[in-house]
């Protein structure tokens, strides 16, 4: 594996992701944890704040200041030391502890009302990852709270062929060209060659797994928790399908 987006390039995972509606996923957790208690939501924020929350994968944190703007009181997770440090540097007042950590071995270890794990974090896992994540995931998830996570629907024999991103960074233009491709171990290489706007092109690799939906909802069921499935996050968001998880 390569990943080199994560760990050099973190600015460029940004622009990369610049289109992403990170609000309305948001809009989705807050009406989840009103509808199931785990938090008092008005005018699109907590009536009452701040209520924990732990945030899976938090990334550059796109989602965390949203959270916190929200009224969370947040605790952030991510593997990659580089995505958080371009989180400090971009929110430099963001009033949120960021960690490093990830799926299964989370280095939190009390309850929160309120789990998330935005942008596909579970599809990330491999096949015998799931089970131990989603219990970890309901380890941390208070009596009366609501997990909510995401996992991309990706084909199981990956993309025809490849696919062309052209954006744009503060320092110019960038290119990618992406491509899917099965594994006889029935994961999918996530394969990208990317040109930077500045610097050399490099090659980014990452193995995710296309999961079946009824594989994670009974994953869920076997960590004691009941669930509902929604297709994404609002209209339009059908790359995705989201689980809205609580303790049975």
């Amino acid at each position: 594996m390569t990943d080199r987006l994560y760990t050099e390039h973190p600015e460029l995972y940004d622009a990369v992701q610049s289109a992403w509606d990170y609000d309305r996923d948001v809009s989705f957790l807050l009406a989840a944890a009103d509808r199931h208690d785990a938090a008092s939501v008005a005018d699109g924020r907590l009536a009452d704040p701040p209520t924990e929350l732990l945030e899976v994968g938090c990334g550059t944190g796109e989602h965390t200041q949203r959270l916190v703007a929200a009224g969370f009181d947040v605790a952030g997770v991510d593997p990659n030391e580089p995505m958080l440090d371009r989180a400090r540097r971009k929110f430099p007042g963001l009033d949120a502890r960021l960690v490093v950590g990830g799926l299964p071995s989370l280095p939190v270890t009390r309850t929160f009302p309120v789990v998330v794990a935005f942008r596909g974090v579970i599809s990330h896992l491999p096949p015998e990852g799931l089970e131990p994540a989603v219990a970890a995931l309901g380890d941390r998830l208070a009596d009366d709270g609501v997990l909510v996570f995401d996992a991309s629907r990706l084909p199981p024999d990956g993309h025809d062929g490849p696919a062309l991103d052209v954006g744009e960074t503060a320092q110019g233009t960038y290119a990618r060209i992406v491509q899917l491709q099965p594994r006889e171990d029935g994961r999918l290489d996530w394969n990208s060659v990317v040109v930077p706007p500045e610097g050399e092109a490099f090659v980014n690799s990452r193995p995710v797994t296309p999961f079946d939906d009824r594989e994670i909802v009974d994953a869920l069921r076997a960590a004691g928790l009941t669930v509902e499935t929604h297709d994404g996050f609002g209209p339009g968001d059908d790359g995705r399908t989201v689980f809205v998880a609580t303790p049975a």
